[in-house]
């Protein structure tokens, strides 16, 4: 019980610091072009990460980025309403060279399965992942990327790569986003190398006023190497 009050006490701790960094750091963004500070709630029906059914079923994603020049630092967060699966406490840190990002992420997941201590990075025995990622982007050019990320220590013994394209597709004021991820090594998406992750995501914008937006998200994806099929739904809600 008093774990559960734990979970919920903190999770609502975080919304709140989210809400904060949103409401008191606009003004900065605004008069300042060195320091910008974006803040997102988003609410979805499941929690499907790149192909995997993380088992919250709904789930809420609260996150922030603070990006000063070509540098970002963020946070980002998966917590289920209801449902099997861990809860998750995701930093990263990237940097940008023209068309080229690189990320490096902490992914660490607490809850039922196993340790559920942030400071235990022992491998073997840590909950965390922590991952490299590089992006290509082609930018005004064309709406299309190419990301590649590598699970290189931590709770994914295999050691796992990544791939994925990424093609966006302006529809009016809407967005139809195409994606396609493939487990190049490793066995952590899938059993074998792959393709995981077959999306189709549609983005429709319902309110968009000064300083906040909310976006309706229609998604189809699917796992070919896994014979899985999901459908999800969601509400992103962020300062603009």
């Amino acid at each position: 019980m008093f774990k559960h009050l734990f979970e919920f006490a903190y999770s609502s701790l975080l919304l709140l610091i989210v809400s904060i960094f949103g409401i008191s750091f606009d003004a900065l963004s605004q008069e300042s072009d060195k320091v910008n500070v974006s803040a997102n709630v988003d609410i979805y029906s499941s929690y499907i990460w790149r192909g995997m059914d993380m088992g919250h079923i709904p789930t809420i994603q609260p996150g922030f980025t603070v990006e000063y020049k070509d540098f970002s630092l963020g946070y980002s967060g998966s917590y289920k309403i209801t449902g099997d699966g861990d809860n998750e406490i995701n930093l990263f840190l990237s940097k940008s060279f023209g068309f080229i990002t690189l990320e490096l992420w902490d992914y660490w997941s607490y809850g039922k399965s196993g340790a559920n201590n942030f400071l235990d990075i022992r491998e073997g025995r840590t909950n965390h992942l922590f991952e490299g990622l590089v992006t290509l982007s082609a930018g005004d050019y064309l709406p299309l990327s190419l990301m590649g990320g590598w699970l290189f220590y931590g709770a994914d013994e295999s050691k796992s790569l990544y791939l994925e394209l990424e093609y966006a597709l302006p529809i009016n004021n809407s967005e139809l986003l195409f994606n396609v991820g493939y487990q190049a090594r490793g066995n952590y998406y899938a059993d074998k190398p792959g393709f995981v992750n077959l999306g189709l995501t549609y983005t429709q914008p319902i309110i968009i006023s000064k300083g906040v937006s909310i976006d309706l998200l229609l998604s189809l994806i699917a796992n070919p190497s896994e014979k899985n099929i999901f459908f999800t739904i969601g509400i992103s809600l962020y300062n603009n």
